[in-house]
């Protein structure tokens, strides 16, 4: 088994911030609504009764719907939200565990690692640090029929999903490029050259028909990414294991102190 150093917490945040808000959004609907309809039952009261003020009561329960029905897009908007953030965090979660299972005790993962060089910063999904150097892993839950080109000069992809309709989206190895940049330019001073780390995406929906260009040793899943990474056992180390500890212990206590 791997050496896991940290766990997964954008997501948890990120999953906990939305329920914040979608338990005031609850409140506040109550509250909208329930004004909206007193103030349009007291307004019709008054123009029955022929008083003037009532146009502005109505007003009042007017723009107490406008911002009923603001908060109810906001709502749907959330709850959608906050499902596919459970979704991807189980699946970064699921991946964790693989690569803590099928990894050997020589290589340590960084889950959810926030890194920050001089100006620069950037999250990486999942860091593993072994004997054979380093891998950069970002993880996807995209479905569909992936189609895509893993070369920098492409900048969109295209995700054709179940019921036919057709989505851009942002090439994802451009990501993990950068971050592989910026962990490289932490690792100066160090013995272990940019060859030697590898940036991979990991497309963990079993539901994707992956269709990308040059995506050999770029884009894999999750099976092939492990795969990928334990081969690199049979070859020459680059780094001792003293050094592996060394380097890993070290990017978590930069992550800590940043």
């Amino acid at each position: 088994m791997a050496q896991t150093l940290t766990n997964e917490t954008n997501l948890r945040t990120r999953q906990a911030a939305i329920e914040r808000e979608l338990t005031w959004l609850k409140r506040i609907r109550v509250i909208e609504w329930g004004g909206a309809i007193l103030f349009a039952l007291i307004g019709l009261a008054l123009r029955q009764m022929g008083i003037a003020a009532a146009n502005f009561v109505l007003f009042i329960a007017g723009v107490l719907v406008f911002l009923a029905l603001g908060h109810e897009a906001r709502r749907r908007e959330q709850i959608s939200d906050l499902a596919d953030t459970a979704d991807l965090r189980g699946v970064k979660e699921k991946f964790a565990q693989l690569l803590d299972e099928k990894l050997a005790n020589d290589h340590f993962v960084l889950n959810d690692l926030h890194l920050i060089v001089g100006r620069e910063k950037c999250w990486i999904d999942h860091l593993v640090v072994a004997p054979s150097g380093m891998f950069v892993i970002d993880i996807l839950n995209w479905d569909g029929t992936i189609v895509g080109d893993t070369g920098k000069q492409v900048h969109t992809w295209k995700i054709r999903t179940p019921d036919g309709k057709v989505r851009p989206a942002r090439n994802p190895v451009s990501r993990t490029l950068r971050g592989r940049r910026i962990l490289c330019n932490w690792l100066k001073g160090t013995n272990l050259i940019w060859e030697r780390v590898f940036p991979l995406v990991v497309l963990a929906n079993p539901d994707a028909d992956i269709q990308v260009t040059n995506a050999a040793r770029r884009v894999l899943t999750p099976e092939q990414a492990v795969t990928f990474i334990n081969d690199f056992c049979f070859e020459k180390p680059v780094l001792s294991n003293a050094e592996v500890e060394k380097l890993a212990r070290g990017l978590n206590q930069h992550t800590t102190g940043a």
